[in-house]
């Protein structure tokens, strides 16, 4: 027969000084993301969404730490069992490391022709991203995206913008 695990309650001043004990544990690195650790937060499993033991973790990064309560929170809604999370995610991390197929998306298409609206869009990104700028290039009457367009879309993307 197994015997019963013993499971001690901390109080708020106890948690501080687990957290601190951890940290020295884990060298300072999360476990997650495996860097250092930046604003440092005890992880537990929570009871009240997911059902879980309410028992702690480790430390990880705040922003690991929201990272997981997204992913833990939303199984209920895309119909995962909490138990079979693990499997999930180890499954995803495979699917996510498998070779691509040859076919490109639709939405990732590179167009050879440059519409009068994309043009007028990327010329409001250019004048945004770079106020201090007077002149862009006149849209072409060929409609060819020339490479001068091309490098402007690829700079305004490496920037942020969704063009």
């Amino acid at each position: 027969m197994k015997k019963k695990e013993i499971v001690k309650e901390l109080n708020w001043a106890e948690l501080k000084k687990l957290r601190e004990r951890l940290i020295k544990i884990q060298k300072g690195k999360c476990p997650i993301c495996t860097k250092q650790l930046n604003n440092p937060v005890l992880d537990h499993h929570h009871t009240k969404r997911i059902k879980g033991t309410g028992r702690c973790r480790q430390v990880i990064c705040a922003t690991c730490n929201v990272f997981l309560a997204k992913i833990e929170n939303n199984c209920k809604r895309y119909c995962i069992q909490n138990e079979d999370l693990p499997l999930v995610l180890r499954r995803i991390a495979d699917y996510l490391e498998r070779e691509p197929t040859k076919y490109l998306h639709p939405s990732e298409r590179v167009f050879e022709k440059l519409k009068k609206s994309d043009y007028n869009k990327i010329k409001k990104y250019y004048f945004k991203m770079y106020p201090n700028r007077r002149s862009f290039p006149e849209y072409p009457k060929s409609k060819k995206l020339t490479k001068k367009f091309k490098d402007i879309m690829k700079d305004l993307r490496d920037k942020g913008e969704k063009i």
